[in-house]
């Protein structure tokens, strides 16, 4: 036996392999206690009021753990206001060290796992209750030793309008000249012809939408110096390639109209500056879908971005601008 202390001792001087991995799914219900405490940890350092643990769990066959943090909001905005802030009071309570590096280190102390074993995932809670909005996400895991972050932080903000509009100008003498005097619009007669034109494009029967009402509805009235409204129930309006199913075609065979085609929502707002020769309007366009089976409430419509934002919704908004400001410009 006196033979074998050597080799023994020098077991425990063999670094061990940096990449090595252990089977992390024998230890749940221990990974579930130290959540609740890392939940305990955020709150104490004042981090809860930002960050909400859902649930640590297993990942890879059993290889990996991962820690999934919601932020307290459904507002994308919001959510990334917050989520930047956070960056700014991390680094500076826990000594330099960045937001990351301080929620993943934790973490893999916390669950006392390998750190190339885990990852902490963020999201924003989708505002329907269940699920999660594809638009905001932050992923961080360790590799070759270093902290790595994969983002997509309030990706679907709405598009962004920017319309100038050139007033036609007037001829008038002035001394012994003739100059062109530009014509002003009060922002209330810009925002007026705005909705004019809105309920001129959307509230019109649409040939193949049956049983749609789509209506222009302004969702601010004491504000006189931004203008936002909506219009809800649309159809083919940015989606020009939805169809209705084979059930509605066969339902119109024998019982009359049908649609089930998706609903579309937009949802605008304006800024108005007057200019030297006209006035500028900035302002978002938002697009949302729905089930066309029935009608959603507000929160039951999803962000066309990002599945149809470069192929419909940016196409879009480039011609609704280009169709706004013809309308704005007319004499």
């Amino acid at each position: 036996m006196k033979q074998l202390y050597p080799i023994v001792l020098l077991l425990f001087f063999i670094p061990l392999q940096p990449h090595a991995q252990v089977y992390l799914g024998d230890d749940t219900n221990f990974f579930n206690k130290k959540a609740r405490l890392y939940q305990r940890w955020l709150d104490a350092k004042g981090y809860g009021q930002v960050l909400k643990v859902d649930e640590a769990k297993l990942a890879k066959n059993g290889m990996e753990l991962e820690l999934w943090l919601s932020l307290r909001t459904t507002d994308p905005d919001e959510g990334a206001a917050l989520w930047n802030e956070l960056q700014q009071t991390l680094t500076e309570q826990e000594g330099g060290k960045s937001r990351d590096e301080t929620l993943y280190y934790t973490f893999v102390r916390f669950m006392e796992i390998p750190p190339a074993q885990g990852n902490v995932q963020v999201y924003l809670p989708a505002k329907s209750g269940s699920g999660y909005n594809p638009c905001f996400y932050h992923w961080i895991w360790e590799e070759d030793n270093a902290i790595q972050t994969k983002s997509r932080i309030n990706a679907c903000k709405a598009q962004t309008l920017n319309i100038p509009v050139e007033l036609p100008g007037v001829e008038q003498a002035v001394g012994t000249s003739e100059v062109a005097i530009h014509q002003q619009r009060s922002r209330q007669a810009v925002f007026d012809a705005v909705l004019r034109y809105a309920r001129q494009r959307y509230e019109q029967p649409r040939e193949g939408c049956e049983n749609r009402t789509p209506e222009v509805e302004e969702t601010d009235f004491n504000n006189e110096y931004i203008l936002t409204f909506h219009v809800s129930d649309l159809c083919r309006e940015v989606l020009k390639d939805e169809e209705q199913s084979l059930w509605c075609d066969f339902v119109e065979l024998w019982w009359g109209d049908c649609n089930d085609m998706r609903r579309e929502r937009l949802e605008f707002t304006f800024h108005y500056t007057p200019t030297d020769d006209g006035y500028l309007l900035t302002g978002s366009l938002t697009g949302k879908f729905g089930s066309g089976v029935y009608k959603p409430r507000t929160s039951g419509y999803m962000d066309m971005e990002p599945d149809f934002e470069e192929d419909f919704l940016i196409p879009y908004v480039n011609r609704f601008q280009q169709d706004l400001k013809r309308y704005l410009e007319r004499p």
